[in-house]
């Protein structure tokens, strides 16, 4: 047969997943949402923002600009000496070469038209042969002038700054004009003397190379360096889209590139271990009851995870990572929410680790960080005393100031005015969803995990709860009883710093098992027999008794919570039935032996100051009411003698034992009760019965009893005193 794994063990396997697995996994999210690593050359996964102004040097356009100024720097240019002198020299050796052909040998002969033009065009190739029937035909003093003017106009273009780029131009342009204002033989001017200037003219200035490259280098230095920028808001890069250099640099700038999601993980990991063994470390040693609790460790745990949860939701909502809105953090919640649920230590020892959380979340940044340990602080005593749901909803609007004051203040020590805003808002808004928070997350902490708050208990304390009103409806005299008995329950435990509140509501219920069978109790007889006269003081033993086991029975079904069912299980400890068992003694024959065990009730002792009070009241209340049955005008002697009398059998029997009243606080607990009895049980006036007049004879009704016949009957299940 398998063998059956414990709760216990089960929730402390789950408390230890969470912290250990959940946790990290939790701290963990943004990673895969947000954090994916955008690289260079591959497409992003993401679309990322700016947080702020982001403003990148890039590189290429920087080059690319300094280049486009040092192109737009012109070359320097100087004469070149060489290419005029070589222009004026290619027109004069042109013509050199016409003279030299028309030129008649060492006996004076010229060679005939057809040799000239042979030589002429071997050195004139750019002449034509219309231009060479021309030169044949002019005679030597027509060849000089020609040569001069020609001669003339090369010299004019020879000092002209021609460039390279301007050659054509100073040719289409220019020489047509000075050929016509000149005076050439017919046909000349196009013929001969365009052709050979065309084909002597050059640029005549050159660049100074090393000139040109120092003005270009100092014009590129002169360009600063281009700054791509990115403004607050605007896209970076957009998902799908593959960064350059200047893109990454950006998210580098920013911490925005993001990281190969098993670093996050394994640092989230080694944060939940430390904060882990802290705290295990802390409550195992100062706080064992509650490290004993499983029930209470998981739900420690759940807290955390919850919270871890909430910073996640918050990096993932924020519109921005402009830190004024980590002021948003819910620390308080959770703070609030271990305070509440446990008890203001806790809430305290839970605020050093939140604290650290949203600095890790944060990336250490000081203004958040130091504001989510003291808005955790403060939180508190916020609602370390709670007594109505209005103080729930003070602390709510308190807490919303308080926490956008703090970020105001946190923001201009640790940032500067300019974040001030934007922190004051976070700040409201961490108070408006704390408040969302914890209202919303108590009640349901509450029930899953069976913890007993002031909020629950001021929902128990409801007199519109179904179990008291089905005991006021079925046993009124005990539900009356009851209402007395919380008074005085509450009012000494406040007297002596126990939870009022938890006593009180405990003391409502604690009869609730009397309306099985409420004519069994004295003080639901109302016009009947008492049923007890007709049967064994062994069962009558029994079916008071039983109204312990049948109200926790009832408090299960109902699903109290474990401190109410305490308070009806301890009620009347392992007493002893006393009014039965005397009865049991009386109506024994002489030798019998009556088991003392069989009038004992089957609870058990109270182990808290609430419960230990809860006791003491419902047994002094209980023999106050059925005394004043028999004297209405109890003195304060009176109640102090049963008050005194009863609390020292409860001593004397060990029932007080497991309880952690000292001796002490019992006498104030005494005392406080003695003070309510006497506001209830005082002296009253004895009204006379209504007075039938006959005549001027003042006679008593028909049938009206004497104040000496009026009698009432023990309760039963206390030991009634004689009063002084």
């Amino acid at each position: 047969m398998a063998r059956r794994i414990s709760p216990t063990f089960l929730r402390r396997f789950f408390s230890l997943a969470i912290v250990l697995l959940a946790i990290p996994a939790a701290l963990s999210i943004t990673v895969f949402v947000m954090d994916q690593p955008v690289r260079l050359g591959e497409r992003s996964p993401r679309t990322i923002v700016a947080p702020d102004l982001i403003r990148v040097p890039d590189p290429e356009a920087t080059a690319r600009a300094r280049r486009q100024a040092a192109d737009e720097v012109e070359p320097v240019l100087v004469d070149d000496q060489e290419a005029k002198a070589a222009i004026v020299q290619n027109v004069r050796d042109a013509f050199a070469a016409v003279r030299d052909a028309r030129a008649p040998d060492q006996t004076g002969r010229r060679a005939k038209r057809g040799e000239q033009k042979a030589a002429m065009r071997q050195r004139l190739p750019m002449l034509g042969e219309e231009a060479l029937d021309l030169l044949v035909r002019l005679d030597d003093d027509e060849v000089a002038q020609v040569s001069a003017e020609a001669l003339s106009v090369a010299q004019l273009f020879a000092r002209q700054r021609i460039t390279q780029e301007n050659v054509t131009t100073a040719v289409e342009e220019q020489l047509p004009t000075e050929l016509v204002v000149r005076s050439f033989p017919p046909g000349v001017a196009n013929s001969v003397v365009d052709p050979i200037i065309r084909g002597s003219l050059r640029p005549t200035v050159r660049e100074d190379v090393a000139a040109t490259q120092e003005r270009r280098e100092s014009a590129a230095a002169a360009v600063s360096e281009v700054i791509r920028s990115y403004p607050a808001f605007s896209v970076i890069v957009a998902a799908g889209d593959t960064p350059d250099e200047v893109q990454i640099a950006a998210l580098k700038s920013r911490g925005l590139e993001g990281s190969e999601p098993w670093r996050p993980i394994v640092k989230a990991l080694l944060i939940a271990l430390i904060l882990t063994v802290a705290v295990s470390g802390y409550l195992r040693t100062y706080r064992t009851a509650l490290w004993r609790s499983s029930r209470r460790v998981l739900l420690l745990a759940v807290l955390f995870l919850g919270f871890s949860l909430a910073l996640e939701v918050l990096a993932l909502l924020e519109p921005s990572a402009v830190s004024g809105w980590r002021y948003a953090a819910p620390v308080g919640a959770v703070v609030m929410l271990a305070t509440i649920l446990f008890d203001p230590p806790v809430g305290i020892l839970v605020a050093l680790p939140a604290a650290v959380l949203v600095g890790y979340t944060t990336q250490g940044e000081t203004g958040p960080t130091v504001f989510a340990a003291v808005a955790a602080l403060v939180s508190v005593p916020l609602v370390t005393r709670l007594s109505s749901r209005k103080d729930l909803r003070r602390a709510a609007w308190q807490s919303t100031l308080l926490y956008g004051v703090l970020a105001g203040m946190t923001a201009i020590v640790f940032a500067d005015a300019t974040t001030a805003p934007i922190a004051i808002l976070g700040g409201l808004i961490n108070g408006v969803v704390t408040a969302m928070l914890v209202n919303t997350s108590l009640p349901f902490l509450e029930t899953s995990f069976k913890v007993v708050t002031a909020t629950s208990l001021l929902d128990l304390a409801d007199r519109n709860h179904p179990l008291l009103r089905e005991l006021e409806q079925r046993a009124l005299g005990s539900y009356n009883h009851s209402i007395l008995v919380s008074t005085m329950v509450e009012r000494a435990c406040r007297a002596i710093g126990a939870d009022a509140l938890l006593g009180s509501t405990a003391a409502l219920y604690h009869d609730i098992g009397k309306v099985r069978q409420p004519w069994f109790f004295v003080e639901n007889q109302f016009g009947i027999a008492n049923p007890h006269d007709e049967l064994e003081p062994d069962v009558s033993a029994l079916i008071i008794q039983e109204h312990v086991t049948d109200g926790i029975s009832m408090a299960k079904s109902y699903r109290l919570p474990p401190e109410i069912v305490e308070g009806i299980a301890t009620h009347h400890g392992t007493t002893v039935v006393t009014y039965f068992y005397r009865r049991a003694l009386e109506h024994a024959h002489p030798g019998d032996h009556v088991d003392e065990s069989q009038f004992r009730y089957k609870g058990r002792k109270p182990a808290s100051k609430e419960m230990a009070v809860l006791m003491l009241a419902d047994c002094t209340e209980g023999a106050s009411r059925a005394t004043a049955q028999n004297n209405r005008n109890l003195s304060r002697q009176d109640l102090e003698n049963i008050v005194y009398t009863l609390v020292a059998e409860r001593v004397d029997d060990g029932q007080l034992d497991e309880s952690s009243l000292t001796f002490h606080e019992l006498r104030t607990v005494q005392e406080s009760f003695i003070e309510t009895l006497t506001g209830v049980y005082h002296p009253r006036i004895a009204y006379p019965p209504p007075i039938a007049r006959k005549g001027d004879q003042a006679e008593l009704p028909s049938g009206a009893p004497s104040p000496s016949a009026l009698t009432a009957k023990g309760d039963g299940e206390v030991t009634v005193p004689t009063g002084g």
